[in-house]
This record gives structure tokens, C-alpha cells and sequence, in this order.
């Protein structure tokens, strides 16, 4: 236990770690979410729009995110 933040600093590297906080912070959350979404937006077609939009951007913040923390 004592090697843990050792262990997860070798695994993880920090600029990894940022990216991943970014993109978990903006991609579409659960099922119920999308539901909810479906719902209030009137069809299916446009709450996979969302969901493919919000995992796009999501994407995009956390390679922006990534690079920037590799140039630190």
C-alpha cells in the first residue's frame, strides 16, 4: 500500500491522467442522461446527435488537455 502513488504515477502518467479527468468530466454520462435527452429533444436521432457530439467534444478538450501537459 505504501508504493501505491508510485505505482499509479508508473501507470498513469500525468498528462494522461488530466485528459482523462476532461473527457470524463464532458462525455455523456449514463444511459438515463441520453434517455432524459431522447425525451426532451422528441426522437432518437437527435439524442444520438448529442451523445456523438459530446463525445466529440469530450474528445477534443482532452487532446487539447493532453498536449498542453506534455509541453509542461
Amino acid at each position: 500500500v505504501a508504493d501505491l502513488p508510485a505505482t499509479l504515477a508508473a501507470m498513469l502518467p500525468t498528462a494522461a491522467a488530466l485528459s482523462f479527468l476532461v473527457f470524463t468530466l464532458l462525455y455523456t454520462p449514463c444511459v438515463a442522461a441520453i434517455a432524459a435527452v431522447k425525451r426532451e429533444m422528441g426522437g432518437g436521432r437527435n439524442a444520438l446527435f448529442v451523445v456523438i457530439y459530446q463525445t466529440v467534444i469530450a474528445w477534443l478538450a482532452a487532446f487539447i488537455v493532453y498536449h498542453i501537459a506534455l509541453a509542461f
